[in-house]
Order: C-alpha cells, then structure tokens, then sequence
C-alpha cells in the first residue's frame, strides 16, 4: 500500500462488548432498505409483473450480507474508512468516492416521496412545500443529538420494529395462503424475466434490494463511529453545539496475531454476522417479500400499480382496504417515519463520506496541498456544516422529477459503482490483511458471484445507451 496515508500504529484489539450492545448498525441499513426498495421498488414491479421477479430481490440482498461483512472485516481491523483504505491503493479513489456520491445521493427523491404521503395525509399544501420540511425536519434532529451517530440508531430502533409489527397485522388482515404459496414459489423462480419488463428498472430494483450503492460503503464509517474493533481509537463526531468536540484521528492501525486478539476478532466477526444476517439480511429480506405480497394481494385485483409521486399513497390502501380510513392514515404515518428515517440516514451516509473523505486527505496523502483551507476544521465541524449545505442543496432541486424516476437513476448509478468497489473489496480484504483475517473461500465466491452481476449490470446499461 501507498504510504502517503502513513505508516499503521500497533495497539491492542479492544475486547467486544455484550452482543446487545454490539449490535445497530444493521438496523441503520435494514431502516434504508424498508425505504428504498422495499417500500417502493419492488411493490411497483411485483403488482406489474407477478411473484415470478421475487428471485432477484433474494439475489440482490444475499450479495449486498456479504458486501456489508467484508467492508466491516477492514474496518474492525484497521479502524480505517474504506475510503481511505482504497485511497492507499490508488490516489484517484479519493476524488472518485467523492463525485460518486454526489451523483447518487443529491438527488431529493425520497423528499420528494415524503412530500406526497405528508399532502395526502393532511389533505392541504403541495408535495413540494411538505418536502421542504421534511428536509428541515432532518436537520432539527441531527443538530438535537450529542453524537451523530447515536441518536440515528435510537431512533430507527424504535422505527422498524414499529414499522414490522403493523406489517405483520397487514398481513394477517390481507394476505392469504394462496398469495403466500406464490411468494415462494417467485423466491424459487431463479432466472425468470417477465416478457415487456424494463430491465433498467429492474436492475435497479436488485441494486436497491438492501441499500444499494455507497450506502454499504458507509457501514465502515458507522461501525467505526459506533467504536466497533479498532475504530474504538479513532474518534467520533461530536456535535459542536450540544456536546464537547471529539478529536478525530487520522491514524491507522493494526494489531499483533496472537492467540487473545484472534480469539478477539472471532468475536467481532460473530456480532458483525449476527448484526448483518439476522438484523440486515433476515429482516430486510423478510419486509421486502411481506411488503411485495400485500401490494399485490390488494391491488393487483384492482388493476392498481403504484408508481410515481403517488408510490406510497396508493400503497396505503393496504391497511384502507381491511381497517377504513384510519388504516390507510397508520400506513401513511409509518411510510412517512420509515422514508423520513431513510433520507435522514442517506442524508447522514453522503455526509459521512464527503467528510471523512475531505478531512483524511486534508491532514494526509497526496491531495493534502489541494484541500489546506479544510485543516483546520474539526471532522465534527465538517459533518455538520456538510449536512446543512446537503439539505438546501437538495430542496433546491425538489422540483425536477418525479422520486420513481430519481430513485432509478440513483439505482442505476449504484449499480456502476458497485461493480467497481466490489473487486476492489476482494482484492483488499484477500491481500492488505494479515493471512487469519482474511475471509473463507465461500465468502469469496458470493463476492465473486455479486463481481459478476454488477458488471453484466453495467454492460447492459452501455450496450441499451449505446442503440
């Protein structure tokens, strides 16, 4: 590796915690999955095209477990981002993060979204005003807590399982065994593409099933906020106004292979698996195919395909249909908390990234003599100073298009991005770690399976804009 970013300190591997206290950055990704594609995506393309697609959003959220895993594997062991671990690979990964994500994340799709459910729900003003407070909205929250990260995760552990428990009864009111039958039957139905079916679209929809794009990449900034591995040396991001600024390091490290820091990392793999599998990937996946049978358990007889602004509108006669009026106000409340919940934390991950980002190479590496006016900013001050910028960015462009269609393209680019970062992934947990850290040969070959998808993604997106 590059050692413009400095040599790595040795230190002790902290001791993990008590798994319960372990765990809730899965619960951050399950939250932006259940808003993404859960909650929007794969509804519209099941009530269009049948269980029979279901297979893909199985694929997608199996590949997007062990992405998580192998970006927290680096992450505990170095308590480096994994930006600034590629940026040791290759300089131009620093700047590429960077343009990567703004042209993911600037988008104001799920304000947008939000916007809707808030003019449907209180039945005045336009979509585009309730957006704008929404937006606001985030930045009260953010500015109200001490540590960023903390108050995110309390916050969508109160929000999911809420969200999963009225799912549940939804199901129970909506849902028969024949449309269960079907719902596996499409998980089994590997390979199958329905005739007419816009590929874009549906590639997208496999990206986004899960949370897609650089959101997996900011696990390693999560994880290490939250003090998980050697991250417990970095630092956190303090908020300069209700609590005491946090340095935050800008040193890598590593830890000598002995038998107690072994049995340590064992540890620490086991909560990130419990955290990812059961928390991410079980739930995720599970939310993903109840909200899928009961769209189309309900609208389908109707001829009703949510899409556009009216994506969560029309998925409120869910409840509508089986409680009245008042079960279709629950889903709107829930859809609202859960997008709310979901653009506060894609808002947080662009941040994040374009923080951390800003302030390593600001410090150290060979951008540093480019980014001097950022030195002397604290990471906490960047964060937050970011974020407000981000907001009035974003309600600046809320008129521009319609969320289904900024969600595709923000999809779509995931999609790229993936392709790149995921041999990337390989290539650094198999090589720049010691031999006992490095992952087994089945986490490989899922990583080499997820490698193969996303560049077939990527070559079908060029070959359909080329004709």
């Amino acid at each position: 590796m590059t050692q413009d970013y400095g040599e790595f300190e040795t230190r002790e591997l902290p001791p993990p915690p008590h798994w319960k206290d372990a765990l809730g950055v899965g619960v951050v990704i399950v939250g932006l999955s259940i808003g993404t594609g859960e909650l929007i995506m794969w509804p519209h393309l099941v009530t269009k095209f049948g269980f029979g697609v279901l297979w893909a959003a199985l694929l997608g959220i199996t590949f997007q477990y062990f992405i998580n895993q192998e970006v927290a594997r680096h992450s505990i062991a170095t308590g480096e981002s994994f930006f600034t671990s590629t940026s040791r690979m290759l300089k131009w990964f620093a700047p590429f993060w960077i343009i990567s994500s703004v042209m993911l994340y600037v988008w104001p799709g799920w304000a947008s979204t939000i916007g809707t459910i808030l003019k449907e729900l209180f039945g005045f003003g336009n979509y585009i005003s309730w957006a704008f407070v929404s937006l606001l909205g985030v930045l009260v929250l953010t500015f109200s807590g001490k540590i960023a990260y903390q108050i995110l995760e309390k916050t969508l552990k109160i929000i999911v399982p809420t969200f999963f428990l009225l799912l549940l009864v939804s199901s129970f009111y909506n849902v028969s065994t024949t449309d269960f039958s079907g719902m596996f039957k499409g998980i089994l139905n590997f390979g199958f593409f329905p005739k007419g079916i816009d590929m874009a679209v549906f590639l997208g929809a496999i990206v986004f099933a899960g949370a897609g794009g650089m959101l997996n990449l900011c696990t390693s900034l999560w994880y290490r906020d939250k003090q998980t591995g050697m991250g417990k040396y970095v630092g956190r991001i303090i908020n300069p106004i209700t609590g005491k600024n946090e340095s935050v390091s800008i040193t890598s490290y590593r830890f000598d292979i002995n038998d107690e820091n072994i049995s340590r990392w064992k540890k620490w793999m086991r909560f990130i698996r419990i955290d990812q599998g059961i928390i991410f990937w079980f739930l995720g996946l599970t939310t993903l195919l109840l909200l899928s049978v009961n769209a189309y358990a309900t609208l389908t007889p109707k001829g009703l395909v949510p899409d556009g602004l009216n994506i969560a509108v029309v998925q409120a006669h869910i409840f509508g249909d089986s409680m009245g009026p008042i079960g279709a106000n629950v889903f709107l409340i829930m859809a609202f908390l859960m997008l709310f919940s979901v653009m506060w934390t894609v808002l947080d991950a662009f941040t994040r990234i374009v923080s951390d980002i800003i302030y390593v190479n600001s410090h150290i590496g060979p951008f540093k003599k480019y980014l001097t006016l950022f030195k002397e900013i604290p990471a906490s001050k960047l964060y937050y100073s970011s974020i407000v910028i981000l907001v009035f960015t974003s309600a600046l462009l809320l008129p521009m298009q319609q969320p289904l269609v900024l969600l595709t393209i923000s999809a779509a680019l995931g999609g790229i991005t993936m392709g790149i970062y995921t041999p990337v992934l390989i290539y650094l947990n198999n090589t720049k770690l010691e031999k006992e850290l490095r992952p087994g040969i089945f986490t490989n070959i899922m990583m080499g399976g997820a490698t193969v998808f996303y560049w077939y993604f990527i070559a079908y997106l060029l070959l359909s804009y080329i004709k």
